[in-house]
């Protein structure tokens, strides 16, 4: 049986190491796009990187009512991006709206105008009304922008064009 120097070993210890973290890193790093929790400011920030490297602020994250659970605002930024990011790789991502999941008020992505909510983007709070939220929700809308309402007056806000993704 050959014996190994251990200074191989911990030579290739490293580099697992080294191949492990750069895998591992954020999808904007590697592709230059795509959402990412910037926190270079006071609060963090949701924002969307497009392909031609300008950034776009989405969500800020200021509110601290779900510390307690464990959601700090910078946890919920980080939480939030990667969902919003796996969405947009999995072209999940055309129409944010509000719906139930578990009982309780989110604020979700559907695949089309009217459809019903499929994947969680966040949890609102209990008391929180879901068409004020969604209304106030992106960075990038200016105030009073209007929003389509579905059946039963659910707002749905097309952000394909914010991604760059025709209307297909």
């Amino acid at each position: 049986m050959k014996l190994i120097p251990l200074t191989n070993l911990l030579v290739a210890g490293v580099v697992t190491l080294g191949a492990t973290a750069s895998i591992s890193q954020p999808s904007q790093a590697q592709s230059g796009r795509g959402f990412y929790c910037d926190t270079s400011r006071n609060n963090p920030v949701t924002v969307y990187q497009n392909h031609r490297g300008g950034t776009e602020p989405w969500i800020r994250w200021t509110s601290n009512y779900f510390r307690n659970a464990g959601y700090d605002p910078l946890t919920r930024c980080q939480d939030v991006s990667e969902r919003l990011e796996n969405y947009r790789r999995n072209r999940q991502l055309r129409f944010v709206t509000t719906g139930y999941m578990n009982r309780q008020k989110v604020i979700c992505t559907a695949s089309e105008f009217n459809g019903r909510c499929e994947g969680l983007i966040l949890t609102l709070k209990p008391n929180e009304d879901p068409a004020r939220a969604i209304s106030n929700l992106f960075a990038w809308r200016s105030a009073g922008a209007p929003y389509a309402s579905g059946r039963d007056r659910t707002p749905y806000i097309d952000v394909r064009e914010h991604l760059g993704i025709g209307r297909e």
